[in-house]
This record gives C-alpha cells, structure tokens and sequence, in this order.
C-alpha cells in the first residue's frame, strides 16, 4: 500500500500520477509497451537479442544505449531510469563472470518500457525487482529466454490502437495528466494539513525512487536548497556521475519531485503558466542524446515569447549522464552538477558536490540556506537511528550498526547546529563585509542584546519545517533495516511517513516564494503612486523585507537575482530588488 497522491506530491496534483498512484492501483505493476534482452556481441557491441513490443513502438538504434551508458561495465549490476520517445524506460544490468576469450565478463541488461502517461517514470519500479531477477538468470545464458517470453505474456500491454503507443513526445514527459484528472484531484488544503492526514499504516514500494530523499539531502547538505531554486526557475539541469547510475537516476526525480509547484499555488499564477508546474526529467542520457539536447537548446526560453509562439515555456529539464563530454558542451545545459566518486571507504575529508553554471560560476548556498539545513538536519538527527537499507552504499552495509543515523555525524557528542565537514567554506557563500558591519551595529544599537534580532528568520524557517517526528508513527525511526524487504514493517510505515513530511517542506518553501511575490505584485497594483513595494516606472520594486518573507537571503546577491528572475519567467514582472543599507547621519554606511 501507498501513500496517498496528495501527500507525496505536497498536494501538486501535476506529480499524483508519478509521484505514487491511486490507492486502487498503487501496488498494479503497469502494463508494458515493449520488452527486451540486450547482450555485448565482441564484434558489433551492445545488441538487442531479444525483444517484444506492442505495435510502433521503436527499439532498434536507441534502447540498447540508453539502458547501457558508458562506464556501466565497471560495475557489478545497475538499474537505469531513461525516458523514450513517449515511454518511460528502466533497464537492470548485470555483470557477469566469463572466460578470458569474453573478457572474463557476460554483460547483459534486461529493459521495459511503459507508457509515460502513468507519471515521470510510469511506475516502472513496480516492475525493478522482476527485472533483477531475469538479468540474473539470463547472465549465464542469454538463450535461454522462455522467462522473458512468459513475463511479456504476464504484463504485455492490451492489444487496442489507444494503448499500443501513447502519443506523448519525449519533449513532455514533464508534462500534466489530463485536465479532468487535475480537476478531480485540486484541493485547496494547505501542505501541512495534507501531510498530517498520512495514513498510519502506509507506505511506499521498496523500489520507489523517493526512498532516495534521505541520501539526496546527506549528498548535497546546504546546497539542497540553491539546486531547488535552479529547478524552479526551469534551468537544464545536468548531473554528471560515474557508474552506477541507479542513485544519480534517483537524485534526478528527487529534484524533480521537490521542486513541482505545489497545486495550493496554482490559483496565484498567471493564465498560460501551467507548463511550469513540473520540471520534466529525462533521467539517463548519453553521447547519442545529444541531438535531443541540441534542439532543447534551441527552444525559446521566455514565457511571453513561448506564449507569442504558441509554444511550451517550460524548456527546463533535468538528467544525468555518465558522459563527461556532455558536460564540454556548455551550450546544451544551464546548471552542471558534478557528482563525487563513491569510495569502498568513506575519504578523510567530506567531498561535496560541486554546482556551476555553464559559464563556469560556482554556486552556493546563502547563509540563510545554511542556518535552514542545520534545522533539517537537526530534525533528521532527533529522529532517526539507523538509515534506510537503500540509503546505505553496498560497501557499508556490511560495517553499519545500530548506531549509524539518518545523516552521519563524526562524533555522536556533537552538537547538530555546528558547521560540520567545512560547510561554510565549501559550499556556503561568505558572510559579506556589509552583513558583517550591519550585525555589528544591530548588536551596539540594541545594547548587546541581537540575538532576538538575529533570530527572527530562523524562528521562521523552523516553523515552516515544523516537527518532522509529527509525521512519523511513534516519532522515531525503528533500528530496524526490514523496509526494504518489507515496506509495510514498523520502519516502513516510519519512513514513508518521514519521506513525506520532507517533499512537503519542500514545497511548503515554493509555495512560502511564490505566495509573497504574489502578495507583493497585488499590493503594487493596488498603489496609486510609486512608493516603497510600489512600483517606478513599470518596474517592480522589491525590498530587503519583501526577500526575507519570501523565505529567501535578503544579502545575498544571488537569491536577488534569482527573486528578479523568478518574477519574470512566473509572473511577467520585472523588477529592482534591493539588500539591506545602514546608514547613520544621513549617510549610507553599506
């Protein structure tokens, strides 16, 4: 059983259909469009043995490199997540031993695909464990493939014109369900309230990709927060990862999922917006998807100008390749997030990933975004002792005990506040010299006593995260490592309940944005003059006050430009947004 579409997609009813399923069809596997073995032939490469489809559905020249991206040899076994033309795809690999005439290795890789119309990834992980355990058979002999033969009989998708091959490009697979899905579901109740109505004994599938949330925020730390508002803001995002590719699929919907726009919002945006509702994912691309790349690239990126056209505005996206020559081609992304190498033994010195634009600029988390993972993490800390099995590397399964937590700490007797692994050098801009100079003074204007000052934006974003043990049955995650064999265990039903809360927050954060530059942009139009939070001119006048209830770094230059930008491409709006100024005597001092 599943959690109800409302709850893990934060009440966005443009994500209910992949983000999890109706109750009545949650645990279905769905139907498969096409079914194939591919093998490594020492003459020709990857081949497709074997294959079943329903009628146009293509296969040849495509599936058999994006089931198998480059690298993937140097691994045991994988599952890779791809999208094509209409169809979401997922492949398991295995590496299999062989005699040196091979190469000492049998590489095979047994792959679907399904219909696109069911959501991001079509619940293929419905289908991830069968898919294991026919590679594992077929590795030792790949003609034997009387499994394969029964598996398309038990699942092929019904032989009607309408379901032989769904007319949805790849081009849309960020794309919204139908319209009278989307009116059968709204709801109008806030992100909160949603979350709290989990039923007690749900939880998601074992392979469910969103299991991953835990690991996504332990990879990136405070730079969750700077990749979300990329996404919002509908860049191309490309992740760069060696082999294996499963997580760095996974990370791709995280993304994906936490920075939908929640449907308590929808009624605030624009006509002609809806496209942005949802950043499409491509999952797994590699060197032959560059064509796919080029022409996104080429598409215009305006709201008004799309609009004009005719066309989707919506031209963000988000994948990961194992390709480094993608990441050479600066013209075909936005965003480029560089993965660490994962280590058999965890590195002395905490490798973070690193998030660059396609001219090269690095960025960063604010302060602001700093202080709001110390109160997730410190959350995450209070209530979990062991990680999820999924959440663990291979190699570390065998080494965790009961002590290991949801989100590592060094030395259990450390405080969850402090600034762990060079957090603040790393990968969290510096406090400038201005914000230095305003504490400063706050701190000898109110006579020594500006904790209360300083307090007031984190006493707010620990009230938009709230008690995350509110969401979880009994408030602790059990030591337990029994979800993954069994998601309706006590630890199960505690991490769905966890998993839940967090793409809440997350949207609880997109909402709290859009809200206020809302609010914002109704109060403008409302004054008869250019005043302040007015507008000059036709331009939209943002202050440092209007930032900080936008739950955004009101000093950091970045979070500014991304206030301008998100008025743009959301509203239409352009605008001057302004920081924070001291001034004494009449003078402005910063």
């Amino acid at each position: 059983m599943s959690c109800p579409p409302c709850i893990m997609s934060g009440t966005s009813d443009a994500s209910t259909t992949d983000v999890d399923p109706s109750p009545n069809d949650a645990t279905t596997a769905p139907p498969l469009s096409a079914l194939f073995l591919i093998i490594f032939d020492q003459k020709v490469g990857y081949t497709i043995a074997w294959k079943r489809s329903a009628v146009n559905v293509p296969l040849d020249g495509a599936v058999e490199f994006k089931s198998l991206p480059s690298g993937l040899h140097t691994v045991k076994h994988d599952l890779v997540y791809f999208v094509h033309q209409g169809y979401a795809g997922l492949s398991a690999f295995v590496n299999g031993p062989a005699s040196e005439s091979e190469r000492n290795a049998h590489l095979v890789s047994v792959g679907i695909l399904v219909p696109l119309s069911y959501g991001r990834l079509g619940r293929s992980w419905l289908h991830a464990q069968s898919l294991q355990d026919l590679a594992a058979v077929l590795v030792d002999d790949a003609s034997k493939t009387d499994p394969l033969e029964q598996f398309w009989e038990q699942h092929r998708v019904d032989h009607t014109p309408d379901s032989q091959s769904p007319k949805l490009p790849v081009q849309s697979s960020g794309s919204e369900p139908p319209s009278s899905k989307l009116k059968a579901h709204r709801r109008s109740r806030t992100l909160s309230s949603v979350t709290a109505v989990l039923p007690s004994e749900q939880s998601l599938p074992p392979s469910h990709p969103a299991l991953s949330i835990i690991k996504y925020i332990d990879t990136f730390g405070p730079l969750l927060f700077p990749l979300q508002r990329a996404a919002l803001l509908r860049k191309r995002i490309l992740f760069i990862a060696p082999p294996p590719v499963r997580l760095t699929c996974e990370f791709v919907y995280d993304l994906s999922i936490l920075s939908s726009i929640p449907a308590s919002v929808y009624d605030i945006l624009p006509p002609g917006s809806e496209s942005l509702h949802r950043l499409r994912s491509f999952f797994a691309l590699g060197i032959h998807d560059i064509p796919l790349l080029e022409k996104e690239s080429t598409a215009p990126q305006s709201r008004e100008t799309a609009h004009d056209e005719g066309e989707d505005s919506a031209k963000g996206w988000v994948a990961c390749t194992t390709d480094e020559i993608l990441g050479i081609k600066k013209k075909l992304y936005d965003i480029i997030v560089e993965l660490p190498p994962t280590y058999e033994h965890a590195p002395r010195e905490r490798r973070w990933p690193t998030v660059k634009t396609s001219k090269g600029t690095e960025l960063k988390a604010s302060q602001r975004d700093l202080i709001r993972y110390k109160l997730l993490h410190q959350q995450l800390w209070k209530i979990g002792h062991r990680p999820h099995a999924r959440d663990i590397e291979p190699e570390e399964e065998e080494t965790t005990d009961d002590t290991t937590t949801l989100l590592p700490h060094d030395d259990g007797t450390k405080d969850s506040d402090e600034s762990d692994d060079g957090l603040d050098d790393k990968v969290v801009e510096p406090m400038s010299w201005s914000q230095l100079a305003y504490s400063g003074f706050m701190w000898w204007a109110s006579a020594g006593e500006n904790d209360a000052y300083l307090s007031e934006e984190t006493d707010r974003d620990r009230k938009l995260l709230g008690d995350l043990s509110d969401f979880v049955p009994g408030g602790l995650i059990p030591a337990e490592g029994g979800a993954a064999a069994d998601p309706m265990s006590t630890s199960g039903v505690a991490r769905a309940g966890l998993h839940a809360a967090i793409i809440a927050y997350f949207h609880r954060l997109t909402a709290l944005m859009l809200t206020a530059m809302a609010d914002l942009i109704e109060a403008a139009d409302e004054e008869e003059d250019a005043t302040v939070g007015g507008e000059e001119d036709g331009v939209l006048v943002v202050r440092r006050d209007d930032v900080t209830r936008m739950g955004l770094d009101a000093w950091s230059e970045v979070d500014k430009a991304f206030t301008r930008e998100c008025l743009g491409l959301y509203f239409g709006r352009e605008a001057d947004v302004y920081g924070p100024s001291l001034e004494c005597c009449g003078m402005r001092i910063c």
